[in-house]
C-alpha cells in the first residue's frame, strides 16, 4: 500500500490526527494551504528538501515525522491512503533512484519544485493518485510568476514514453502474427536449399532459408514479417552483384539466379 503524510505549520495549529492511526481521503473544507507531503511506502517515507548540498535532497525517514529541520516548522495533519502499487521492490528502488537525480537539493523552489512536487511525481511513477489540493497554492503562485509545471512537463515525458513503449509493444505483436503466417522454413539439408540474408532499412539484417522452388514473393513476405518498417507492397528486393532488381514476385528463386547464398537489399518503391 501507498500512503501520503501531509504536514502543516505549526502556527495554523490545526486539530492534528496521530500518524497512523487515522486513514482519510477527503480535501480540507479550505481547499487552499501551505503543505509539506511525504510518501510512504515499504515503512519508509520519502520526501524532498533543499539545502547547499551538490547531492539529491531526497531523503527517507520513519513515517509520520517530518524530516530534519522541517520537523520543527512541521507538524502532522492527516494520512491519505493512495492505494496499492502494481511495481515490485526492484522496480520501486528504480524509481526512487531517478528521482534522486532529478530532485538534487540545490534545485529546490518553493513554489515551482518543492516537496509536493516530488511527491507528486513519484506517485505518478507508483501508478496511483496524488490529491490535488496538496500543492495548489504553490501551483497557484508558480502561475502567476510565469513558472513551468515541473511535474506536468514529466508527465508529459512519461505519457510520450508510454506511448511509444504501447507502439512498440503493437509493432512487436503484429510481427509476431506474420511470422506465425509464414510457410516453414527449409530445411538445411534440403535439396537446392539457399540462405538468404536480407539487409533491411536502418541497418537490420535477417536471414532465412529457402529452396530453389519458393519465389521472390516468400523472400518478400519473410521480409514483410520481419521489418516493421517497410509495407507489404511498399519495397522491391535488389541484388548489388550483379546488379538485379527482383520485380516479379511470382517468379521461383531458381529462376531469378539465387542459388547458395544469397545477399538482398530491401529498396523502398518510390
Amino acid at each position: 500500500p501507498v500512503k501520503l503524510n501531509v504536514y502543516t505549520p505549526r502556527q495554523q495549529q490545526p486539530q492534528q490526527r496521530t500518524a497512523g492511526t487515522n486513514t482519510v481521503s477527503q480535501v480540507p473544507s479550505a481547499g487552499m494551504g501551505a503543505y509539506h507531503s511525504g510518501v510512504v511506502i515499504g515503512g519508509r517515507e520519502y520526501t524532498f528538501g533543499g539545502g547547499a548540498s551538490n547531492g539529491s535532497g531526497v531523503v527517507d525517514h520513519v513515517p509520520g515525522k517530518a524530516y530534519g529541520q522541517a520537523n520543527g516548522n512541521w507538524q502532522f495533519y492527516q494520512t491519505v491512503d493512495l492505494g496499492k502499487t502494481r511495481l515490485n521492490q526492484k522496480q520501486i528502488q528504480s524509481a526512487l533512484s531517478e528521482l534522486r537525480t532529478m530532485f538534487p537539493a540545490k534545485s529546490y523552489d518553493l513554489l515551482a519544485k518543492n516537496c509536493n512536487h516530488f511527491s507528486e511525481l513519484f506517485c505518478l511513477k507508483l501508478g496511483v493518485s496524488f490529491p490535488n489540493w496538496v500543492n495548489r497554492m504553490a501551483k497557484m503562485g508558480a502561475m502567476m510568476q510565469g513558472k513551468g509545471d515541473f511535474v506536468a512537463q514529466e508527465k508529459a515525458k512519461i505519457q510520450a514514453q508510454e506511448q511509444r513503449r504501447r507502439e512498440k509493444e503493437a509493432k512487436m505483436k503484429e510481427l509476431k502474427m506474420r511470422q506465425g503466417q509464414l510457410k516453414p522454413e527449409a530445411d538445411a539439408n534440403a535439396k537446392g536449399v539457399i540462405l538468404i540474408q536480407v539487409n533491411c532499412p536502418g541497418g537490420k539484417k535477417a536471414r532465412r532459408r529457402f529452396v530453389e522452388t519458393d519465389t521472390i514473393g516468400d523472400v518478400m513476405e519473410f521480409v514483410y514479417a520481419y521489418d516493421s518498417m517497410v509495407a507489404r507492397k511498399g519495397f522491391e528486393l535488389v541484388q548489388t552483384m550483379p546488379r538485379k532488381v527482383f520485380a516479379n514476385n511470382r517468379m521461383t528463386l531458381a529462376a531469378a539466379g539465387l542459388k547458395g547464398r544469397a545477399n538482398l537489399f530491401v529498396k523502398k518503391k518510390m
